[in-house]
């Protein structure tokens, strides 16, 4: 009879590395990744909010166009301001990601108006 083998105390599988890829059970990873100052894995943190809505100024009413949605970080910032009455439009050419960003958006109470594809 063999002897169990030993598992080690390394994680070998992508899934058990990532723990913060399933943040409901392992929350303490995400905020131990956030504390350090890094993204964990599957999340998406947008960058120079402020410095963009500055720039555009969106307001209550406009439509705008979104052309990179990607995870929906500025997307959202920009239709809080737009709302009510205001549009976004979001394009992407990652058609894995695109769904995902809609129901995140609409999941916030924000609405998305998707172009048809070509």
């Amino acid at each position: 009879m063999r002897r169990p083998r030993y598992a080690g105390k390394n994680p070998r599988g992508f899934h058990d590395k990532y723990k913060e890829l399933d943040p409901d059970r392992y929350a303490s990873e995400v905020q131990k990744v956030l504390a350090s100052g890094k993204t964990p894995a599957g999340m998406h943190r947008p960058i120079l909010v402020s410095e963009v809505l500055s720039y555009l100024s969106p307001v209550a009413g406009d439509i705008a166009v979104d052309c990179t949605l990607g995870g929906g970080g500025h997307a959202r910032a920009i239709l809080e301001r737009l709302l009510p009455g205001g549009h976004l439009i979001g394009l992407d050419i990652d058609p894995v990601e695109l769904p995902r960003t809609e129901a995140r958006l609409r999941s916030a109470g924000l609405g998305l108006r998707r172009l048809p594809r070509a």
